[in-house]
């Protein structure tokens, strides 16, 4: 033990001696539309606040245009000086700064409190980002956050359970925040309000599906299940199965929530929205009546007894 404390000893004098200094973070790159403020306190007349073109230049008097994105901060003042030393050899020295960091942007969009284009510095993580936000509504429901990825993975989406890593502790597995994408908080199912989140506590993975269903039953969940899934998984809809009034009973703390889905309206159209289902979510589909107000399976029933009844009367 005490041979490896002087082992350890010696690599820390040598890491000082050497001048050994710790990483740090990567250094902000301008990019387009970031608003900058050069000054020059050798020529204060020339002092000026320019945005970044789309195209990554700005334009300085004297110098004409020149390219910023890319740069740091510190790269274009050597190559502002360098530049206005041509034409006024007493400037030596410019200081540039980032006021609006514009280029690496968000949109957050659903039920936080101060939606809209967000800009950062630096994007940070996501559950962040919603706090920087204002939060989530009373309606907000983070067990179904919905990311849409822009730039080289346009249109890719992505639903994350917040909720359930916040409950963990593990807000450092989410997925990564990039430049261009939109951050989607939904509502919670009939918009009943969410429970507290300290109510949260560990579900089965497991949905049930009840009533006219081929196999009626516990269903193993899985992450983005979605209602026509499920009820794939249940072996498809019976016969007298009324897609037009499909309840769903979803468990939010300790409460539970209703919501009543056309399915068949759905699958015409597409609306409404696709509903994912959340662990020991339960759906239940009612079975369509006649007229007369028996089931559908009842009539079938009474319509083949009679048939067999007509059947043995023509034999008499």
């Amino acid at each position: 033990m005490e041979s490896r404390r002087i082992v350890t000893g010696i690599v820390l004098a040598a890491l000082v001696l050497s001048g050994y200094q710790p990483v740090r973070a990567e250094e902000y790159r301008i990019g387009p539309e970031d608003v900058l403020e050069i000054s020059f306190w050798q020529e204060p007349s020339l002092n000026t606040t320019v945005r970044v073109g789309l195209d990554g230049k700005i334009t300085l008097d004297i110098i004409g245009q020149l390219q910023a994105a890319g740069m740091t901060t510190r790269e274009l003042e050597q190559e502002i000086v360098r530049r206005m030393s041509r034409f006024n050899q007493q400037i030596s020295q410019a200081v540039v700064r980032v006021v609006q960091f514009n280029y690496n942007y968000v949109y957050v969009a659903g039920q936080v409190r101060q939606g809209g284009k967000m800009t950062f510095e630096a994007i940070p993580d996501l559950w962040t980002i919603i706090n920087e936000a204002g939060g989530v509504t009373e309606t907000g429901d983070l067990s179904r956050v919905t990311i849409i990825r822009g730039g080289k993975d346009a249109g890719k989406v992505e639903v994350v359970n917040v909720r359930a890593a916040l409950a963990r502790g593990e807000l450092d597995k989410l997925p990564k925040i990039r430049r261009g994408d939109t951050i989607e908080i939904p509502r919670t199912p009939a918009s009943v309000p969410s429970g507290d989140l300290v109510q949260t506590v560990e579900r089965k993975d497991l949905v049930y599906a009840v009533g006219a269903v081929v196999q009626p039953g516990p269903i193993s969940f899985e992450e983005n299940l979605d209602i026509l899934d499920a009820i794939a998984m249940a072996g498809g809809p019976a016969p007298d199965a009324d897609l037009r009034r499909v309840t769903i009973v979803t468990k939010d703390g300790r409460y539970a929530q209703t919501l009543t889905v056309n399915l068949e309206e759905y699958v015409s159209s597409g609306r409404p929205g696709r509903y994912i289902l959340r662990r020991e979510d339960t759906f239940v589909i009612p079975r369509r009546t006649s007229p007369l107000g028996f089931g559908v399976g009842t009539v079938t029933a009474l319509a083949s007894v009679v048939t067999s009844l007509v059947f043995l009367l023509d034999r008499l």
